[in-house]
């Protein structure tokens, strides 16, 4: 059949799947049958290295979509080399979909390489079914076999994909067992080539080293550890900087403790209710990281994962809990493993929550008084007592009045802020709350007993109090200066602050 005096669209692709089918080799078939159809080609539609698999990254056919359902429409005719070019979909539906819409707003879809060709007639129809059939059936065939050969390459020690942002580089092995080091960005020369990864630089072997022994404290999250990086300008071996995720997925990594893992986020191209199960082989790298260690990060990681909650269980759990406390708040839930975010995707809100489960929230409001007035209380003592310590030792002080805030002089001003013990995850632990910036230059933080006695203080400049952990423990603090008494209070307030 020809098609005479229409303007036409070519429509082309290449996966990485069928490399020997080049966007040149379409064109220049497409271009012939235009030519001896007398078609003119307006426009071309390319996806160069995209799967068949799916439109979701296809950007050259949804452009071509949006584009047919123009008005007016820019061409009459699509040219595409084969039925499989147009997409290997593992739903053939989805291929006659995409065609029927073309179709249906006046562009004809011709395959310019298959035998039907132009034609449309019952055949035609019938044809077309069977090679969409045998298009998704080559690229779910292929899948399989190249999994099977990962598979096959991972129990005999070798590896493959990524690696992670540091620590670790990579060999090429021959057939004849030489080996070759190559960078990141280097390819192997061969097919026949085999990769083995192996410890890194040793600068990054040290730091990855120092990543997990960091995390390994009881106060260091994931958020607190690549902002901490970032800030001494440490990056990854790209030139990158750390992020959360980066220092999450780095973490997680089994590379560094001697395994190799493929698959855990792939399966075969097959529907996804049939995903492959991952291949792991275990003591084929060089670990790294001690085993101690990494076995103490994955259990801060594990205590520390999301979970899913059944509303109902976690319903009746709150319901226990009140009962044993009435006074529960959310901060307590929190220290028992319950987030509040848990509550939020499964009642709306706490208070909501709290509700269901029966809580006097009269009750609540009365012990939240008395601790607040307890707290204002100590507070305001305390505020006194180093205000008197500071003027008895030359230093001028003054209170804001009802505040706990030191003015020096005219010099700096310090907030004292109180840090109550908790239980957070079965350890006592101190919360601090940072509902807003400090209204100062200097916080001093007093880590409290429950008999209204510090255990210690903390000296902290406002920079550094916002970027501290929220949860304190029984142990100094990291990084920070544990003040015991008095007269070290003096000491580092006159150091830090710059005082006579």
């Amino acid at each position: 059949m020809v098609l005479m005096s229409l303007i036409a669209a070519a429509y082309v692709r290449m996966s990485t799947d069928q490399q020997d089918l080049s966007i040149g080799t379409q064109l220049d078939a497409i271009e012939a049958y235009a030519q001896e159809n007398e078609l003119d080609v307006a426009r071309i539609y390319k996806d160069a290295g995209r799967s068949g698999l799916a439109i979701s990254k296809r950007e050259g056919m949804k452009q071509m979509l949006r584009d047919v359902m123009e008005d007016p429409r820019p061409f009459d005719v699509i040219l595409v080399y084969d039925v499989s070019r147009w997409g290997r979909f593992q739903d053939v539906d989805a291929a006659a979909y995409y065609e029927y819409t073309c179709k249906l707003h006046g562009a004809r879809v011709v395959y310019v390489q298959e035998k039907f060709g132009a034609d449309d007639d019952p055949m035609t129809a019938l044809l077309k079914a069977m090679q969409r059939t045998m298009a998704a059936k080559y690229s779910r065939d292929l899948g399989v076999k190249t999994r099977a050969g990962q598979d096959r390459a991972v129990k005999l020690g070798f590896q493959m994909g990524g690696l992670p942002c540091i620590g670790l580089s990579r060999v090429a092995i021959d057939r004849d067992g030489n080996r070759r080091p190559l960078s990141r960005s280097q390819h192997k020369a061969m097919q026949s080539e085999h990769i083995v990864w192996v410890p890194g630089p040793q600068t990054e072997v040290d730091l990855v080293n120092r990543i997990f022994t960091i995390y390994a404290e009881p106060n260091t999250t994931i958020v607190g550890l690549a902002r901490q990086l970032c800030d001494e300008g440490l990056t990854t071996a790209m030139g990158r900087s750390f992020t959360a995720y980066t220092v999450d997925q780095l973490l997680r990594n089994e590379a560094f403790a001697g395994n190799f893992v493929w698959g855990r986020d792939r399966h075969p191209k097959q529907p996804k209710h049939r995903k492959a199960p991952i291949s792991r082989a275990e003591n084929v790298i060089e670990p790294i990281v001690p085993a101690d260690l990494w076995q103490q990060v994955q259990k801060k990681l594990w205590a520390r994962r999301k979970r899913t909650w059944d509303k109902e269980d976690l319903l009746q759990r709150l319901r226990e809990m009140v009962a044993e406390k009435p006074g529960l708040c959310a901060l307590d839930l929190e220290a028992m493993g319950y987030p509040k975010s848990a509550l939020e995707g499964a009642f709306g809100s706490v208070s909501r929550a709290f509700e269901l489960a029966g809580r006097d929230r009269a009750l609540v409001r009365a012990q939240h008084h008395l601790r607040r007035r307890d707290a204002m209380r100590v507070g305001k003592r305390m505020t006194r007592d180093i205000c008197s310590l500071l003027e008895s030792n030359s230093i001028a002080c003054g209170i804001y009045p009802k505040s706990r805030l030191l003015l020096l002089g005219a010099g700096p001003k310090i907030r004292l802020q109180l840090v109550w013990p908790r239980t957070n995850r079965g350890a006592q632990q101190w919360k601090i709350f940072k509902a807003r910036p400090p209204e100062a230059d200097w916080i001093l933080l007093a880590q409290m007993e429950i008999t209204e006695c510090a255990i210690r203080f903390v000296l902290l400049s406002a920079d550094e109090y916002q970027n501290t952990n929220a949860w304190l423990t029984a142990e100094a603090p990291v990084g920070l200066i544990s003040i015991a008494d008095g007269e070290g209070l003096l000491r580092e307030i006159r150091a830090r602050l710059v005082l006579p």
